[in-house]
């Protein structure tokens, strides 16, 4: 299955983020620091997983939207919608976003931002201050899927009955929804419907340096 609820996270204890680091901060990245990717993508389309394949690979600091989010409420990221209203879960999730992609000015991230957080208009200012940043060192990649393929990583397989018809129907209408947003907000579009985390983050870091040497 895809849940993710027996892995360790990347990220840490509560409170010990590898992105408090006082005095190193600068308004600038250096020419020698590697830019952040930023993921972005509906809910199965494995941001949280490529980000970690990716930041294992490169030797970057992982930081998952999902993870932090649920760290601040006491709980796992896959209970973290049910453990508050959902406004509340969505005003917590948009700051934590702001603040990650402030982070990510400074260079050397992989953040996992999925796609909920979008809605919010600060969270995509962020993201295009982000990708102005620095002339293109920074990246926003999008992961797409084919719609049956995140039914079934989301549990919601052919509906076997008009209930689940109807939340299957609404479901993958959000998934369009949300995957036309983030191509709208991303430079590079990769598609995860047929390979591992370790695939797609190679295919990711492909794509991104091409990018960069277009830039160059």
């Amino acid at each position: 299955g895809s849940g993710t609820g027996g892995e360790r996270s990347p990220i840490g204890s509560r409170g010990s983020h590898r992105w408090a680091q006082p005095g190193r901060r600068e308004p600038r990245l250096s020419a020698t620091a590697p830019g952040s990717l930023i993921l972005i993508g509906p809910p199965g389309a494995g941001c949280s997983s490529v980000a970690r394949a990716i930041g294992s690979a490169q030797g970057l600091t992982v930081l998952d939207l999902g993870q932090l989010v649920a760290d601040e409420l006491g709980t796992r990221p896959d209970l973290a919608l049910v453990a508050v209203s959902e406004n509340d879960y969505r005003r917590i999730e948009a700051g934590t976003a702001e603040r990650l992609l402030e982070r990510a000015e400074t260079g050397g991230l992989v953040v996992a931002l999925g796609s909920g957080c979008l809605e919010a208009t600060g969270v995509r200012q962020g993201l295009e201050s982000l990708r102005l940043a620095n002339r293109g060192t920074h990246h926003v990649v999008s992961l797409t899927c084919a719609t049956r393929v995140l039914a079934t990583r989301n549990g919601l397989d052919a509906p076997r009955s008009v209930a689940l018809g109807t939340i299957h129907h609404q479901f993958v209408q959000m998934l369009h929804e949300r995957q036309a947003r983030c191509q709208d907000l991303a430079d590079v579009v990769i598609d995860t419907t047929s390979t591992t985390p370790d695939e797609a983050g190679k295919k990711v870091m492909s794509a991104v340096g091409a990018d960069l040497s277009r830039h160059s």
